[in-house]
Protein backbone atom coordinates (compact mmCIF):
# COMPACT_ATOMS: atom_id res chain seq x y z
CA UNK A 1 0.00 0.00 0.00
CA UNK A 2 1.32 3.47 -1.06
CA UNK A 3 2.09 6.02 1.40
CA UNK A 4 -0.77 8.83 0.35
CA UNK A 5 -2.97 5.22 0.44
CA UNK A 6 -2.43 4.51 4.25
CA UNK A 7 -2.61 8.08 4.79
CA UNK A 8 -6.31 7.72 3.40
CA UNK A 9 -6.80 4.81 5.39
CA UNK A 10 -5.53 6.33 8.60
CA UNK A 11 -7.87 9.13 8.28
CA UNK A 12 -10.71 7.32 7.50
CA UNK A 13 -10.75 4.79 10.24
CA UNK A 14 -10.64 8.09 12.41
CA UNK A 15 -13.64 9.26 11.07
CA UNK A 16 -15.57 6.44 10.81
CA UNK A 17 -14.36 5.33 14.58
CA UNK A 18 -15.54 8.81 16.28
CA UNK A 19 -18.92 8.66 14.19
CA UNK A 20 -19.71 4.72 15.47
CA UNK A 21 -18.91 5.90 18.88
CA UNK A 22 -20.67 8.76 18.75
CA UNK A 23 -23.92 6.88 17.04
CA UNK A 24 -23.75 3.41 18.96
CA UNK A 25 -27.45 2.35 18.93
CA UNK A 26 -29.29 1.20 22.29
CA UNK A 27 -32.59 1.10 21.26
CA UNK A 28 -34.37 -2.17 20.43
CA UNK A 29 -36.55 -2.16 17.38
CA UNK A 30 -37.06 1.91 17.91
CA UNK A 31 -38.74 1.73 14.36
CA UNK A 32 -41.35 -0.93 15.48
CA UNK A 33 -41.00 -2.70 11.68
CA UNK A 34 -40.98 -5.65 14.27
CA UNK A 35 -44.00 -4.57 15.78
CA UNK A 36 -43.83 -4.33 19.45
CA UNK A 37 -40.58 -6.64 20.36
CA UNK A 38 -38.54 -5.10 22.31
CA UNK A 39 -40.58 -3.48 23.72
CA UNK A 40 -42.63 -3.88 26.69
CA UNK A 41 -46.03 -2.98 26.61
CA UNK A 42 -48.55 -1.91 29.35
CA UNK A 43 -51.74 -1.68 28.42
CA UNK A 44 -54.82 -0.28 31.31
CA UNK A 45 -57.07 -0.80 27.45
CA UNK A 46 -59.32 2.33 27.83
CA UNK A 47 -62.54 2.49 25.89
CA UNK A 48 -63.00 3.71 22.26
CA UNK A 49 -61.71 1.07 20.18
CA UNK A 50 -60.19 -0.14 23.11
CA UNK A 51 -57.44 -2.31 20.96
CA UNK A 52 -54.81 -1.04 23.20
CA UNK A 53 -51.07 0.07 21.88
CA UNK A 54 -50.86 -1.28 18.52
CA UNK A 55 -48.22 -0.68 15.54
CA UNK A 56 -49.85 0.21 12.25
CA UNK A 57 -48.38 0.26 8.61
CA UNK A 58 -47.58 3.21 7.04
CA UNK A 59 -47.05 5.45 4.10
CA UNK A 60 -50.57 4.19 1.99
CA UNK A 61 -54.15 5.44 2.35
CA UNK A 62 -56.05 4.84 5.19
CA UNK A 63 -53.01 3.56 7.41
CA UNK A 64 -54.60 4.27 10.99
CA UNK A 65 -58.26 2.39 9.64
CA UNK A 66 -59.79 6.30 10.37
CA UNK A 67 -59.43 7.56 7.15
CA UNK A 68 -55.85 9.14 8.41
CA UNK A 69 -52.83 8.84 5.26
CA UNK A 70 -49.59 8.46 7.43
CA UNK A 71 -46.21 8.68 5.50
CA UNK A 72 -43.52 6.75 6.46
CA UNK A 73 -40.45 8.07 8.93
CA UNK A 74 -38.41 5.18 9.82
CA UNK A 75 -39.47 2.65 7.36
CA UNK A 76 -42.66 1.43 7.16
CA UNK A 77 -44.20 1.39 10.77
CA UNK A 78 -44.82 2.81 13.76
CA UNK A 79 -46.61 2.39 17.48
CA UNK A 80 -50.35 4.30 17.80
CA UNK A 81 -52.00 5.23 20.97
CA UNK A 82 -55.15 5.11 19.96
CA UNK A 83 -57.93 4.50 23.03
CA UNK A 84 -59.43 7.06 25.19
CA UNK A 85 -59.83 6.72 29.14
CA UNK A 86 -56.83 5.36 29.02
CA UNK A 87 -53.53 4.64 31.03
CA UNK A 88 -50.46 3.19 28.51
CA UNK A 89 -47.18 2.63 28.02
CA UNK A 90 -43.82 1.30 26.06
CA UNK A 91 -40.43 1.08 27.89
CA UNK A 92 -37.19 -0.99 27.37
CA UNK A 93 -34.18 -1.23 28.86
CA UNK A 94 -31.23 0.45 27.67
CA UNK A 95 -27.59 0.36 28.28
CA UNK A 96 -25.93 3.49 29.47
CA UNK A 97 -22.64 4.60 30.58
CA UNK A 98 -21.72 7.03 33.57
CA UNK A 99 -20.94 10.08 33.07
CA UNK A 100 -21.83 10.20 28.96
CA UNK A 101 -24.40 13.14 27.83
CA UNK A 102 -26.92 11.63 25.29
CA UNK A 103 -29.47 12.94 23.08
CA UNK A 104 -33.07 10.62 23.03
CA UNK A 105 -35.08 11.26 19.72
CA UNK A 106 -37.97 10.40 18.55
CA UNK A 107 -40.97 11.74 16.06
CA UNK A 108 -44.47 12.17 16.79
CA UNK A 109 -48.16 12.25 14.59
CA UNK A 110 -50.49 13.63 15.80
CA UNK A 111 -54.03 12.08 13.94
CA UNK A 112 -56.51 14.18 11.46
CA UNK A 113 -58.98 11.88 12.29
CA UNK A 114 -58.71 12.41 15.78
CA UNK A 115 -57.56 16.47 15.99
CA UNK A 116 -61.41 17.62 16.36
CA UNK A 117 -61.79 15.63 19.07
CA UNK A 118 -62.32 17.82 22.76
CA UNK A 119 -60.47 15.68 24.88
CA UNK A 120 -56.73 15.35 24.59
CA UNK A 121 -53.67 12.94 25.86
CA UNK A 122 -50.34 13.59 27.09
CA UNK A 123 -47.28 11.44 26.46
CA UNK A 124 -44.47 11.33 28.61
CA UNK A 125 -40.88 10.42 27.76
CA UNK A 126 -38.42 9.57 30.08
CA UNK A 127 -34.77 7.78 30.64
CA UNK A 128 -34.08 6.16 34.14
CA UNK A 129 -35.34 9.24 36.50
CA UNK A 130 -34.85 12.01 33.85
CA UNK A 131 -38.33 12.83 32.71
CA UNK A 132 -38.27 14.87 29.82
CA UNK A 133 -40.95 15.39 28.70
CA UNK A 134 -44.44 15.94 28.53
CA UNK A 135 -45.79 16.40 24.91
CA UNK A 136 -49.52 17.28 25.35
CA UNK A 137 -51.68 16.92 22.06
CA UNK A 138 -52.06 20.56 22.24
CA UNK A 139 -48.51 20.88 21.36
CA UNK A 140 -48.27 18.52 18.73
CA UNK A 141 -48.72 19.36 14.54
CA UNK A 142 -51.66 17.27 13.30
CA UNK A 143 -50.76 15.28 9.92
CA UNK A 144 -47.14 15.52 10.06
CA UNK A 145 -44.09 13.71 11.55
CA UNK A 146 -42.36 15.79 14.21
CA UNK A 147 -39.15 15.30 15.17
CA UNK A 148 -38.28 15.46 19.13
CA UNK A 149 -34.98 15.88 20.53
CA UNK A 150 -33.76 15.70 24.38
CA UNK A 151 -30.27 15.43 26.09
CA UNK A 152 -29.57 13.96 29.48
CA UNK A 153 -26.80 12.88 31.70
CA UNK A 154 -26.61 9.15 32.54
CA UNK A 155 -25.00 9.41 36.27
CA UNK A 156 -23.42 6.07 36.55
CA UNK A 157 -22.42 2.91 33.98
CA UNK A 158 -25.58 0.48 34.29
CA UNK A 159 -27.13 -2.01 32.43
CA UNK A 160 -31.38 -1.55 33.03
CA UNK A 161 -31.89 2.76 32.57
CA UNK A 162 -35.85 2.56 31.71
CA UNK A 163 -36.69 4.05 28.45
CA UNK A 164 -40.62 4.84 29.14
CA UNK A 165 -43.49 6.57 26.94
CA UNK A 166 -46.46 6.95 29.28
CA UNK A 167 -49.33 7.53 27.30
CA UNK A 168 -52.36 8.69 28.95
CA UNK A 169 -55.80 10.36 27.43
CA UNK A 170 -58.58 12.01 27.89
CA UNK A 171 -62.34 11.32 27.57
CA UNK A 172 -64.15 9.62 25.07
CA UNK A 173 -63.76 11.09 22.13
CA UNK A 174 -60.11 12.08 22.60
CA UNK A 175 -57.07 12.39 20.26
CA UNK A 176 -54.53 10.30 18.57
CA UNK A 177 -50.92 10.07 18.06
CA UNK A 178 -48.34 7.75 16.49
CA UNK A 179 -45.00 7.00 17.71
CA UNK A 180 -41.75 6.23 15.92
CA UNK A 181 -37.75 6.78 15.03
CA UNK A 182 -36.96 5.85 18.88
CA UNK A 183 -33.85 5.72 18.89
CA UNK A 184 -30.33 6.88 21.89
CA UNK A 185 -27.42 8.56 20.87
CA UNK A 186 -24.16 9.17 22.66
CA UNK A 187 -23.34 12.99 22.17
CA UNK A 188 -19.84 13.72 20.86
CA UNK A 189 -16.82 14.86 23.27
CA UNK A 190 -14.92 17.84 21.78
CA UNK A 191 -11.91 15.48 21.78
CA UNK A 192 -14.14 13.34 19.41
CA UNK A 193 -15.51 16.06 17.42
CA UNK A 194 -11.09 17.37 16.99
CA UNK A 195 -10.18 13.56 15.73
CA UNK A 196 -13.43 13.73 13.41
CA UNK A 197 -12.26 17.08 12.12
CA UNK A 198 -9.17 16.57 11.80
CA UNK A 199 -8.95 13.20 10.30
CA UNK A 200 -11.45 15.09 7.68
CA UNK A 201 -8.79 17.58 7.24
CA UNK A 202 -6.16 15.02 6.55
CA UNK A 203 -8.01 13.72 3.98
CA UNK A 204 -8.75 16.34 2.37
CA UNK A 205 -4.87 17.75 2.45
CA UNK A 206 -3.71 14.35 0.96
CA UNK A 207 -6.35 14.44 -1.94
CA UNK A 208 -5.39 17.72 -3.04
CA UNK A 209 -1.46 17.22 -3.14
CA UNK A 210 -1.82 14.06 -4.95
CA UNK A 211 -3.88 16.21 -7.30
CA UNK A 212 -1.13 19.00 -7.67
CA UNK A 213 1.43 16.21 -8.09
CA UNK A 214 -0.65 14.92 -10.96
CA UNK A 215 -1.18 18.19 -12.67
CA UNK A 216 2.39 19.06 -12.56
CA UNK A 217 4.02 15.82 -13.19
Amino acid sequence: MSGLMKQIALATVLVAGSATTASAAVVTNGSFEDGLNGWTVFDSIGTTPGQGIKVITTGGTNSTGFNDNVPNYDGTHAAYFVDDNAIQSLSQFVSLTGGTQYTLNFALFATESGAANPFGFALSDSVGLNLLDINLSSEVPVGVWSEYSYTFTAPITFDYYLLNFSFASGDTPAKDVLLDGVNIAAVPEPTTWAMMIAGMGLVGFTMRRRTAKVQFA
